[in-house]
């Protein structure tokens, strides 16, 4: 188990409240950043959009959660093909609405011929002529990636999204990660990610430390960082893992505080998770040092019961 604080990486991340004092904000007062290289600011939360498939969701549901959270300024959506119908409700919520967010999905093909698939079954889905991302989902995976150069060949699933962003199917690729941070850095040398999405919250700071590993190599190279699992994913049922309200308020400041972080990505399953997401940026403000002592200190106690939740960090 990753579990190292080093002194250098807490000067990093006591960095952040520069960061956050710069950020601006949207007309109703939700915070934004830039994303990464990117030209598009963002705000500091995004939707997580799985959640709207594991459940028996009513597609006019879905169309009131997404007009709620478009209408409050949140503008980054974040689903995959293997969310069940979740690209197909989105593509209902978001019609009329499609220019007003950065709109994410994502292919689990390790081939090029796959992945142009995956790319064209999202759009129907979605019922949009691009996307602004396609991620390679979870490239850390070696189960789903067993030749790490083959899927970053012109062959590969890298090869795909190229090809797919040639054609204007989306603009801009990246990759995402649960685990096995090492993995992630040969991804990043293609020169082809601009956008990053991995598992970042303050127990699994600990645990898989893509905080150290993998987040000051995207700052060098500009690609924007997404964190997701910030409430640290289901825990044998429907309630994330830091559902209290000290943990959520704990979680949301920790990832806002790191200066490479542009958004969380929170799975919200309902208008009232929306709207306490909603509040915690709005009334975010970025931890002391003394504060970050603190909560780096609960989540170390945390992971050596977590252990490695999602395989292995190595």
């Amino acid at each position: 188990m990753q579990q190292q604080y080093t002194r250098r990486g807490f000067s990093h991340l006591m960095a952040a409240g520069v960061f956050a004092a710069g950020s601006g904000s949207t007309g109703n007062g939700l915070p934004v950043r830039p994303l990464g290289k990117i030209r598009f600011e963002v705000s500091i939360v995004g939707l997580g959009a799985q959640r709207i498939a594991d459940q028996p969701m009513e597609p006019s549901a879905v169309d009131r959660l997404i007009g709620e959270a478009l209408d409050n300024g949140l503008n980054y959506i974040d689903t995959a093909r293997g969310y069940g119908d979740s690209e197909d409700k989105l593509g209902r919520a978001l019609a009329g609405k499609r220019h007003k967010v950065f709109l994410v999905t994502k292919t689990r093909s390790a081939t090029r011929e796959g992945a142009l698939r995956d790319v064209q079954e999202s759009l129907r889905r979605l019922r949009t002529d691009y996307v602004d991302c396609v991620h390679i989902h979870n490239i850390a995976r070696d189960d789903r990636f067993p030749d790490l150069n083959a899927a970053l060949s012109e062959d590969g699933v890298l090869g795909g999204l190229l090809e797919a962003k040639k054609k204007g199917m989306m603009r801009h690729i990246g990759c995402t990660a649960h685990l096995r941070p090492g993995r992630v850095l040969p991804v990043f040398a293609t020169g082809a990610i601009e956008l990053f999405m991995c598992t970042i919250n303050f127990v699994e700071r600990h645990i898989y430390n893509f905080e150290e590993r993998v987040l000051p190599e995207a700052a060098k190279r500009g690609i924007a960082v997404a964190a997701m699992k910030v409430l640290g994913g289901p825990d044998r049922g429907p309630q994330p893992r830091l559902a209290s309200p000290e943990d959520y308020r704990d979680t949301l400041r920790y990832v806002w505080s790191l200066p490479q972080v542009a958004v969380a990505v929170i799975g919200i399953r309902n208008n009232q998770e929306l709207r306490q997401a909603l509040a915690a940026a709005r009334d975010f403000q970025p931890l002391a040092a003394a504060e970050m002592a603190r909560i780096m200190a609960r989540g170390k106690a945390k992971a050596t019961g977590w252990g490695l939740l999602r395989g292995p960090a190595d």
